[in-house]
Order: C-alpha cells, then sequence, then structure tokens
C-alpha cells in the first residue's frame, strides 16, 4: 500500500490544512493520506487545544474524504513523538510512505530526530508557504493559503473552514484562552 503521512499540531486546523490535503490527493499516487495530530510537537512547548478535541475536529473536516484516515498514533502516546517513530509505525503495512510537510519545516529539516534514517524511509513531500524554497529532490505541492493556527490562536482570525465545524473551534478557543 502506498500512503502519505501529514502531520502537525493542527492547534487549531484550518483551510491551509485543507488545501494540502486537497493538494497531496491530486498529485500524489497514493491508497490512503493518514492526518496525524500530535499529541505534543517536539518543537512546541504547549498546545491550546488537546489532542482529542483536535483529533475530533480533523475527522469532522476529512469525512468526505475516502482516501483520509485521521491515526490517533501519537495522540495515545501523550507525549512528544518523533517523526520517525511515526514513520516506522506506518512502515510494516507501507510499500511506500510520502511524508508531507510544509515548507517552513526545511530550516531545521537536518536537525529532525534521525534524520538520516528518515530520509532514507520516506518521499518528501512538501506544501509551500512563505515562498521558501522547494529542493528538487522534493515533490512540491503548490498551496496558496496564507491562513495560519498561530495567527488564529492570537486573534481569533477566520480559519476558511465550513461554518458549523468553524464555529465549534472559534468557541472552543473563546472558552479555553
Amino acid at each position: 500500500m502506498k500512503v502519505a503521512l501529514y502531520g502537525g499540531s493542527f492547534d487549531p486546523p484550518h483551510a491551509g490544512h485543507v488545501a494540502v490535503v486537497t493538494e497531496a490527493l491530486k498529485r500524489l499516487e497514493i491508497d490512503r493520506l493518514f492526518i496525524i495530530p500530535a499529541s505534543r510537537n517536539p518543537f512546541k512547548k504547549t498546545v491550546r487545544a488537546e489532542g482529542n478535541i483536535r483529533y475530533g475536529w480533523l475527522k469532522e473536516i476529512f469525512e468526505p474524504y475516502p482516501k483520509v484516515s485521521i491515526s490517533d498514533f501519537e495522540i495515545t502516546q501523550h507525549r512528544s513523538v518523533y517523526t520517525i517513530e511515526t514513520v516506522e509505525h506506518f512502515a510494516p503495512s507501507a510499500e511506500k510512505i510520502y511524508l508531507v510537510i510544509g515548507a517552513d519545516n526545511l530550516e531545521k529539516l537536518a536537525s529532525w530526530h534521525q534524520f538520516a534514517k528518515l530520509d532514507t524511509l520516506v518521499t518528501w513531500v512538501v506544501a509551500t508557504r512563505n515562498g521558501i524554497a522547494i529542493p528538487e529532490r522534493m515533490i512540491r505541492l503548490n498551496v496558496d493559503v496564507t491562513i495560519s493556527s498561530t495567527d488564529f490562536r492570537t486573534s481569533l482570525s477566520p480559519l476558511g473552514l465550513e461554518a458549523n465545524i468553524e464555529q465549534k473551534i472559534l468557541t472552543y478557543y473563546k472558552e479555553h484562552p
């Protein structure tokens, strides 16, 4: 089975995440795309919405996408999980693994835990962001959505999602500052 893994905090999920998934489904010949919300991102100190909350939002947002599954692998670990661990979790049932990241991760990519091993296990797929150059050896996903989770957490700016789910997310962040 050919799979794509797309991990992140998704704190909260937004239209940019949906655009990345949509573009990946168009560009990659895969059987399944797994979205993997982190319990705790190794590069971030905290999350505002707990893993089970973000997991539920992602399930609702991506329910109409037949090739997309939301994985609770990292959430159930209740700790920061390195990407190599997640890839190794999916590797036994996958003949090929695409790893989807945002271009903003490229600067620190070589410092990721066990990067050399990770680099041999995956085909990198990089979503464009802020004009950051993407190496030729990586698959480029052209995504032009300027929404960010950080901006939302700071100013409760629009997420670009379906109104019902966006209202749920907005209400949660207002009630959990």
